[in-house]
């Protein structure tokens, strides 16, 4: 692994980072959320490609994550994928006892400027690969003497074409905006990476994923009956707050996103010990506060955060295992380690966001103003 010298190919990696994706039509009409309904469906199956499709990449990517002896582990993302990586930045210091940072792309695509970095890795995370200030991130950092392993969905993509090391997404094509497949392979990705690092084995890794994949399986067969009803209580709703602590401040992010992109709906994700200063005045009759109670540290001040807000009018939400009384409750990781819970957790937000969209006579593969991939510099 090089650090510090462009990878071969990097200039034309760079330049076909900011050409536009080719658009990739359907063959015949499709019904509004269409797609993001059939990408929620196919995740299992998704997952279970990740590890059996590329196993030697995986393995020179653990050798090579293993040779650069990090004393840091910088994350590159923006988006979904940045809730991704702020997943990867609690598993990262919890099991491989390292810090991590994720870094601040802006920094580098308009100021200019890129700090002193001890010895460390970059790990890049992005379902296009094409976004031009994670491409000048990546590019700047590898000029500091961090070496790059990026994960993508496109394996001609410029971060791809960058990397020491590729890690492919196995997700397939994501048509519809709203990422839903992509977000969570990336989740599996960085768990599998920090965990083969730590020395557990492919193998065994992979049967894990095996497992929870037929676990999300039971979970979306029971959502398809579950959430209509609760869309429909809900579906008027135009203030969400999510509160998660630890590994669950990544879903809370990443469904208040896809609540806004798919309906307009005024949402935001929160840490419980954050949210119980300045959020919780915004709260007030009708608000709707969805509790991330499936992780269980931190449970009890998201609990905590859920029966304030209840005082206050918030209707309640829970994710978990019916710990907020007089809740609407949806358990979906009973039993599962904190570390995976962020993979199950994430499906009935990503099922209630297509659901509420419909209701509100909207398109969520098409929401107004957006496109699948942002080419912010």
């Amino acid at each position: 692994m090089s650090g510090g010298v462009m990878a071969p190919g990097a200039t034309d990696a760079l330049a076909a980072s900011v050409a536009p994706a080719a658009p990739v039509a359907p063959d015949e009409p499709l019904a509004p959320g269409a797609l993001m309904r059939a990408e929620i469906a196919e995740q299992p199956a998704r997952w279970r490609e990740l590890i059996p499709s590329q196993r030697p990449a995986w393995q020179a990517a653990v050798d090579a994550f293993r040779a650069a002896a990090p004393e840091l582990v910088a994350f590159v993302a923006r988006g979904s994928s940045d809730h991704a990586a702020v997943y990867g930045q609690y598993l990262v210091q919890q099991v491989l006892g390292r810090p991590a940072l994720l870094t601040t792309p802006s920094l580098h695509s308009v100021l200019g400027a890129t700090p002193e970095y001890p010895a460390g890795v970059q790990v890049a995370i992005s379902q296009s690969g094409r976004s031009p200030d994670l491409v000048a991130t990546a590019v700047a950092l590898r000029g500091a003497g961090l070496p790059l392993v990026s994960i993508t969905n496109d394996v001609a993509s410029g971060l791809a074409r960058l990397a020491d090391v590729h890690l492919d997404l196995a997700a397939g094509p994501e048509r519809s905006v709203a990422a839903t497949k992509s977000y969570t392979a990336e989740l599996l990705a960085v768990h599998t990476l920090v965990r083969a690092v730590a020395g557990e084995g492919l193998a065994g890794l992979a049967h894990e994923i095996d497992g929870l994949a037929t676990r999300a399986e039971r979970v979306l067969v029971r959502l398809a009956s579950e959430l209509p009803p609760i869309a429909e209580e809900f579906a008027a709703v135009d203030r969400v707050m999510l509160v998660g602590r630890a590994y669950s401040m990544a879903t809370a992010k990443e469904g208040a996103l896809k609540l806004m992109e798919t309906s307009g709906i005024a949402a935001s994700g929160w840490s419980a010990a954050d949210a119980a200063h300045g959020p919780l005045g915004q709260v007030d009759d009708g608000t709707l506060v969805i509790a991330l109670t499936g992780t269980a540290a931190g449970r009890e001040s998201v609990v905590e955060f859920a029966a304030a807000a209840m005082a206050r009018g918030a209707r309640i939400l829970e994710i978990g295992p019916a710990a907020v009384a007089d809740s609407t409750s949806i358990d979906t990781a009973a039993g599962v380690p904190d570390e995976l819970v962020p993979m199950l957790e994430v499906l009935p937000l990503q099922v209630l966001a297509a659901e509420l969209s419909s209701r509100r006579g909207m398109d969520p593969d098409r929401p107004a103003g957006l496109s699948k991939v942002t080419m912010t510099r």
